[in-house]
């Protein structure tokens, strides 16, 4: 019952967001996108708020690469959940992350929708169209050195229904980096393939214990060789640590000092 009501108060959340969001662009067009960046990470804080507070959803943090962040960088990770964007978004803030999605969330979900088309998301068909693909992600890069954003990309392409990493895809990363040469940050999500769905959600969020851990910072690869061999290290590192985590008892507490 509590998850029920969790899932409500989040749907409720979506829908005054969205209303208030687009008067607010109306009215203040000029200053569109820093309001837009405001909205969506306001509702990244309440989502967090809410299912941590209400729903003993356990979110862990660890950076064990050794170094601070760049500025800009490109983030590879594996993909589990529906939460995987707030919950990153919420993590590497205040950096301006941009994501590579689904095309068809483009489309009929308040706010969600309408934040991925006018930030500039990179909304992608999975199949059928490798040139509709590689013409957004193209654009997508324009866009994130443009505006000085933080493209993140999940080189698997779909939700892992049981955790285990898949296959990374290679055509999406090379496509940025040879227009953008950034570092690559590696990181592993553990835990969010218990709530991967809504169902799961409604039957699995009380008690789910969310891991991110940030494994390391690549230099820029050079060339279609370098970022082939830099997206399989990334996803060697990813599998090793998610079978790590799977081995491991009890919380490891740890946290961006900005959000405690």
């Amino acid at each position: 019952m509590v998850n029920v009501v969790i899932l409500i108060a989040i749907i409720f959340l979506f829908i005054c967001y969205d209303a208030i969001l687009r008067i607010r662009i109306v009215v203040h067009r000029s200053r569109a996108q820093d309001i837009l960046q405001d909205y969506a990470w306001r509702t990244v804080r309440r989502i967090v708020s809410v299912v941590r507070a209400y729903g003993a959803f356990r979110l862990e943090f660890e950076d064990r690469s050794g170094q601070p962040l760049p500025d800009r960088f490109l983030l590879i990770s594996n993909h589990q959940s529906l939460m995987d964007i707030p919950v990153i978004m919420f993590l590497f803030a205040p950096r301006r992350l941009r994501f590579v999605a689904k095309k068809e969330l483009g489309g009929g979900i308040p706010l969600v929708s309408f934040l991925l088309r006018a930030q500039g998301q990179a909304l992608v068909r999975r199949s059928g169209d490798a040139a509709q693909a590689m013409n957004a992600l193209l654009r997508f890069a324009r866009r994130c050195r443009r505006d000085g954003t933080c493209p993140v990309i999940f080189p698997e392409g779909h939700r892992s229904n049981d955790g285990q990493v898949g296959t990374f895809h290679t055509a999406g990363v090379r496509r940025v980096l040879e227009y953008d040469s950034l570092p690559v940050v590696v990181a592993a999500i553990e835990g969010g393939w218990k709530v991967s769905s809504i169902g799961l959600v409604l039957k699995n969020l009380r008690g789910t214990r969310y891991r991110v851990r940030v494994l390391a910072t690549l230099p820029p690869p050079q060339g279609k060789k370098e970022i082939l061999e830099t997206v399989q290290k990334a996803r060697e590192r990813i599998a090793a640590e998610i079978a790590t985590m799977r081995s491991e008892g009890g919380p490891r507490p740890g946290f961006p000092a900005a959000h405690k």
